[in-house]
């Protein structure tokens, strides 16, 4: 893969592109902008983390001197910024906005942008312009205008608002005659050079197609601007008009010939996706190829939040009944899509792979694949291992006995009960693993973020799971500096068959609907394709099937769910209070002992006993015969983990962390 050294902008080499990239371009940024612009070819980091590092080709190799309407009178010279960027001497273009690479002249205090340098517009237009009758000049006004709410005029082009601060055309001898930069009356294309297209903003015609015809971004008539032909119904977004994509693209990497854009509405089946379009792909007449402008220069080797091993593009599956791992409809096998070496069944549509939420942004092409899963432990002999998290061997046990429901696993904080599990050696270490805990990947990929996810097990650290939004001291796994969950939501990829329902449940955002379950709003679920009423939040997703709780019962609990349509009475053993077996509850098989979900998982249930929440309250074990009296609601505690906080000399419980959200408000 070409990479390209150009550490004046950006310390990671970059590499070419011919994609379109709806992304802004770094050197050339424009503050406020109407919308987010595409790039059309140029360079960008393919480092993990870095894709929004893009420049334009432009932008990139920008010309040593140029001459420019806005200073005729002499040659401007490129100031070159020094390394890191983001630390370069900030400078002042004529416009009043801040930047770091841009032009100077060496004889005047005057300084451009790369944005005003890449304007067309004179810096002058002569009389009878826009109908007026006097010379129009392009200014800017300092921002203290607008920050004292002078700062906005009416554009005499368009009727909207124009702010003073940057560039725009105004009448020196009429003080309110003042327009756009870009509302120019009219303008020629070259997607549609045989006629003038015509300024709106504001009121656009009723007839007019909503939605640009090169780049498909639907127009907002309060904010964007559009120009339109009369003639041939076409409209033509501000974006595009003044950035224009090629008329002919060359991409070995995605056909053999050169491809033409077609600008017009068009109904067609992309032949790299599979996906319909209707309006202006490239087309190859000689191969009757035709491409969404976004699918030129997809990239060929990736990785995804949905697999673990990398996939590539292929031009076409072949025949047989391919199922989108993303969107999970139908993957048509006579187009483009996305396949995995190792896996043979796997299958993506290449606009799904390829989605900023799915793809980490880095093609690797040409570059080797990343080495073999890291073994979590070393066997020392066939019962004994030493894990990576613990400094002792650890000692295989797998005889089926059922240990102690305060006996928690250190990586899910969950009770070990019947499973088997690797226990420390050392007589004085109470350290213990879950046998499946022990065999947890170091590293691994999750639907909750692009970025590889790291196996972390500092245990006394207290985080908050972002996919079930529960407190936990047990190992977890970290993607970035700012996205965390625990071993139990990782276990689960982008979908789970779950006992609640008959159909399987599937990773979503939420849109404020409350889990079908327990009726509570997170922002992460599970939903159902069939069912689409039905959702499960990753809190009721992750709940144990079995539960031990001697308390009430020597025999195991198991989840249970009552039928949806059929109003059964059940009664809580805990809380002597009705069930609602709608939501979910654990009964006894052998006795048919009930108790609520609420009974036996709480706020501290993943909490670690001896975990400290403050230098004054403690996490404890409450797994006795005696309960204590919660200080606050004045309850049995009845879960098995509560709080335990010192007042002075005195030792106080509370239930959870509600009652001391309550306790601390009203004091």
């Amino acid at each position: 893969m070409e990479r390209v050294e150009l550490p004046q902008l950006h310390e990671h080499p970059l590499i070419p592109f011919n994609r379109f990239v709806p992304v802004r371009c770094d050197l050339c940024i424009k503050l406020f902008s109407e919308s987010d612009v595409t790039i059309y070819g140029g360079y960008r980091c393919n480092e993990l983390g870095c894709e929004r590092a893009v420049f334009h080709k432009d932008c990139a190799n920008p010309l040593k001197e140029i001459n420019h309407s806005y200073h005729p009178d002499h040659t401007l010279k490129l100031i070159i910024p020094t390394f890191p960027l983001f630390c370069s001497q900030q400078h002042t273009c004529f416009c009043g906005r801040r930047f770091k690479v841009g032009y100077s002249c060496s004889m005047c205090d005057f300084k451009l942008d790369l944005e005003c340098a890449m304007r067309p517009e004179p810096l002058v237009l002569p009389e009878n312009s826009y109908g007026h009758e006097h010379p129009l000049k392009v200014v800017s006004e300092p921002m203290r205008l607008f920050c004292n709410k002078k700062g906005l005029k009416i554009c005499k082009a368009c009727g909207m608002y124009v702010n003073l601060t940057f560039p725009h055309y105004s009448c020196q001898e009429c003080e309110e005659f003042v327009i756009h930069l870009n509302c120019f009356p009219e303008a020629y294309h070259t997607s549609h050079p045989q006629h003038p297209l015509k300024s709106f903003r504001g009121q656009f015609p009723g007839y007019a197609d909503e939605k640009c015809l090169l780049c498909e971004k639907e127009f907002d008539q309060e904010r964007h601007q559009l120009h339109h032909c009369y003639v041939c119904n076409v409209s033509i977004c501000r974006e595009c008009i003044r950035r224009p994509p090629p008329v002919d693209v060359e991409c070995l990497k995605t056909h053999e010939h050169q491809l033409y854009l077609v600008p017009r509405l068009i109904d067609f089946t992309c032949n790299a996706c599979g996906t319909k379009g209707n309006r202006s792909p490239y087309f190859c007449l000689p191969c009757n190829f035709m491409i969404h402008r976004e699918c030129i220069d997809l990239p060929r080797v990736i990785y995804i939040n949905r697999h673990d091993h990398r996939i590539s593009y292929t031009p076409r599956l072949g025949h047989g009944e391919w199922k989108c791992r993303v969107c999970r409809k139908k993957v048509d096998g006579f187009y483009g899509a996305y396949s995995c070496s190792k896996c043979p069944s796997f299958a993506a549509h290449a606009r799904c792979a390829t989605r900023n939420d799915v793809w980490d942004m880095v093609e690797r092409e040409g570059t080797p694949e990343e080495e073999e899963e890291i073994e979590s432990y070393k066997v020392i002999d066939y019962n004994t291992i030493r894990h990576f998290s613990h400094d002792h061997n650890l000692r295989f046990n797998n005889d089926g006995m059922t240990l102690l429901e305060n006996t928690l696993c250190k990586a899910c904080v969950f009770q070990i009960g019947s499973e088997p599990f690797y226990i420390c050696k050392q007589q004085q270490c109470d350290f213990i693993l879950h046998e499946k805990c022990a065999n947890l990947s170091q590293k691994k990929r999750h639907v909750r973020n692009n970025l590889p996810f790291t196996l972390r097990t500092d245990s006394h650290f207290t985080f908050r799971c972002q996919l079930c939004c529960q407190d936990s001291t047990g190992f977890r796994y970290e993607s970035g500096p700012y996205v965390t969950i625990d071993v139990r939501c990782a276990s689960i990829s982008d979908s789970i068959k779950h006992e609640s329902h008959p159909h399987p449940l599937y990773y979503s955002t939420s849109d404020n609907t409350p889990c079908s379950r327990c009726e509570k709003k997170i922002c992460f679920v599970f939903r159902c394709d069939e069912c689409e009423d039905y959702i499960l939040d990753a809190k009721c997703a992750t709940l144990p099937k079995k539960v031990m709780k001697n308390r009430y019962d020597d025999h195991p609990l198991f989840l249970s769910y009552g039928d949806m349509n059929v109003d059964e009475k059940y009664w809580c053993e805990a809380c002597e209070t009705k069930v609602d077996p709608k939501r979910g509850f654990y009964a006894c098989k052998d006795c048919g002992v009930v108790l609520h979900i609420s009974c036996l998982f709480g706020d501290v249930s993943y909490l670690m006993p001896g975990s400290l929440l403050s230098t004054n309250e403690e996490v404890v074990s409450n797994t006795s015969i005696c309960r204590p009296v919660c200080y606050v609601c004045s309850s049995r505690c009845k879960l098995s983990s509560v709080l335990k906080v010192s007042k002075g000399e005195d030792v106080v419980y509370m239930c959870s962390p509600e009652c001391r959200y309550y306790h601390f408000k009203n004091r």
